[in-house]
């Protein structure tokens, strides 16, 4: 008796470990923004990609500090919401399709 009882307990406690469990990560800007971060940073990048080594450094000081500033969040704070961005596919696809859409508007 003794001996189901603890094969019982471990065959719960090992399918309850096999759960997927859903972790909601938070971020600190809307879609939109996430939207708006994820172009200004692919355009800066590709406006930077053909510049030589000092010059990039500044330009990339300035995209820096513009970032800065209209998302009202520091470097290590952009760079946590892109972090969590790329471990987050679902979100990534969604904010990548409203690029799409968002720069095929422009033109």
């Amino acid at each position: 008796m003794r001996g189901i009882f603890f094969i019982m307990l471990w065959a719960g406690l090992f399918i309850m470990s096999c759960q997927k469990k859903e972790v909601k990560v938070e971020y600190k800007l809307s879609e939109e923004q996430l939207t708006h971060l994820m172009y200004d940073v692919q355009l800066g990048e590709a406006a930077m990609s053909g510049v030589t080594t000092e010059r990039g450094d500044t330009l990339k000081e300035l995209l820096w500090m513009r970032l800065t500033t209209v998302y009202g969040l520091s470097r290590a704070e952009i760079k946590a919401e892109i972090e969590k961005l790329e471990s987050d596919p679902e979100r990534m696809k969604a904010v990548f399709d409203s690029i799409k859409v968002w720069s095929d508007t422009i033109k």
